[in-house]
């Protein structure tokens, strides 16, 4: 999938919000609230059970579609370095380097 397509809204409620996914094939929204360190935004994702009926994208690409709202939140919203991590309903995004595993 080429992801230029692909789009993210914010609505903003003072440490909490809404973000809005949308591309040629679907949209549908994820909460998110600030967070304490090292992350700095969680957001709500749907877990691999309920990916499809949430999204109607098909869970092959879940790591794909996850991969883009990470990349895109750190971009918009951090002014410098950023990590995200993924799991199964949450999406983590920190600031800085990515610790070594």
């Amino acid at each position: 999938m080429n992801n230029t397509d692909s789009s993210l809204r914010y609505s903003e409620d003072g440490r909490s919000g809404t973000i809005y996914f949308k591309n040629e094939e679907t949209s549908f929204e994820m909460w998110y609230e600030l967070a304490m360190p090292p992350a700095i935004i969680i957001m709500g994702i749907p877990e691999p059970k309920y990916w499809e009926r949430h999204t109607k994208i098909p869970l092959s690409r879940r790591e794909e579609i996850l991969g883009f709202i990470g990349e895109q939140v750190i971009k918009d919203k951090l002014s410098g370095e950023g990590y995200f991590l993924i799991d199964d309903n949450i999406l983590s995004i920190c600031s800085g380097k990515k610790p070594a595993d």
